[in-house]
């Protein structure tokens, strides 16, 4: 009905007496956008019976709006448990809950995870996201034990903060990247951020001698204030990125080939991208194919092939904190500023910093002996007075 002050209004429902998906003020009749279909199928999957006694129950009720964790977690972390979430459904979604109770499950789940040891990390994932479910059932009186507690992680390439970008590895990278990409990286090395925080970096972040941004990422159960200094090259860059073309509106530092801001995700699979093309051919193998030899790769303590990541990047930040003429940050004070612990600053400056200067000034010793020995040797007469 249509009154003479008041516009038409259209109520779209998923299905007669479902749920409404959207509405329409004013207009002709509104047609079904692809973002509709997208709400209907997600209506109708909410719609579906569930047996409350089993698994699949409880995972419903746990990523549901009625879980007030679930709504605090960071999109790209609510990303990846529902990710987890599906893979357990798949694995346990029909176990009645009763048989969670039974320590005898601790077994089952320690199977589950060795049956995905060519994917450590995803393993320990899905027994984490297991965890925080069973958790969360326990709470509710939905399980009265929750038998993934405990359970050892099986990755072991976790802490990489010993891994860094060299000046080798910038090079050959910035020569294929494109300036998008190449600004990212850049910054990076100059700012010590989390991807998460370089793509959400203002402009209205960057003072006069710090950088100062809520992360974006959560640790323990907090958004902790990062604080970052201003080093040196750092205005230089910053001068350079604000004459990129950037749509109106767009408060990012860094934006992406259509002036708009990246994502974490968008970010992250452009530099794994690029990544790959930092190569060179080092011949052919017995089918006549090029065999490359990858810059940015690297072989770990366990002879395993890996690729150096962007947030590897945060250790060449430590490095230039730890070479900033005059500076002389302590590990202390570096291990504050990155997140990291005393140790881990310890063993960069002692992989990049010390071990580096120490080559540098053997170097320069052989080189005055050369010269040292070259004036001694030569005839008395020949000889230069000191």
């Amino acid at each position: 009905m249509k009154y003479a002050d008041k516009p038409v209004r259209w109520y779209i429902y998923a299905w007669r007496g479902g749920p409404c998906i959207r509405t329409v003020v004013g207009g002709e009749k509104p047609v079904l956008t692809q973002e509709d279909v997208v709400k209907i199928a997600e209506a109708y999957e909410a719609a579906k019976p569930v047996n409350k006694g089993d698994l699949r129950a409880l995972v419903a009720a746990y990523r549901s709006d009625l879980n007030p964790d679930w709504g605090k977690l960071a999109p790209s972390t609510r990303k990846l448990w529902s990710d987890c979430l599906d893979k357990i459904l798949m694995k346990w979604g029909d176990v009645p809950l009763r048989l969670w109770n039974d320590q005898r499950m601790v077994t089952q789940v320690v199977k589950w995870r060795d049956s995905m040891m060519a994917t450590p990390r995803a393993a320990d994932n899905r027994i984490a996201c297991l965890y925080r479910l069973l958790e969360y059932g326990r709470l509710r009186a939905q399980v009265t034990v929750n038998v993934a507690a405990g359970i050892p992680t099986i990755y072991q390439g976790g802490q990489r903060a010993e891994v860094i970008w060299t000046d080798d590895d910038f090079a050959h990278f910035l020569a294929v990247a494109q300036t998008p990409v190449s600004d990212a990286v850049r910054l990076a090395a100059l700012t010590g951020l989390r991807r998460a925080d370089l793509v959400a970096l203002k402009w209205s972040d960057i003072g006069e001698f710090a950088i100062q941004v809520t992360a974006q990422k959560k640790s323990a159960g907090k958004r902790r204030r990062v604080r970052m200094p201003i080093i040196p090259g750092l205005r230089e860059l910053l001068d350079e990125l604000k004459t990129r073309p950037r749509k109106a509106g767009v408060e990012t530092v860094l934006v992406t080939t259509h002036g708009t801001g990246w994502t974490a995700t968008g970010l992250n699979s452009s530099v794994q991208t690029t990544r790959s093309y930092a190569r060179e051919e080092t011949g052919k193998d017995a089918k006549g194919k090029p065999i490359y030899k990858y810059h940015l790769a690297f072989t770990d303590e366990d002879g395993k092939a890996q690729w150096k990541r962007l947030h590897d990047i945060r250790g060449t930040f430590a490095t230039k904190l730890m070479t900033i003429p005059g500076a002389r940050l302590t590990d202390k004070e570096i291990a504050e500023l990155m997140g990291w612990s005393e140790q881990q600053v310890s063993e960069i400056r002692r992989r990049y910093v010390d071990d580096a200067a120490i080559v540098v000034a053997l170097g320069k010793r052989l080189a005055n002996t050369d010269v040292n020995n070259g004036v001694n040797n030569q005839p008395k007469g020949l000889r230069k007075p000191l």
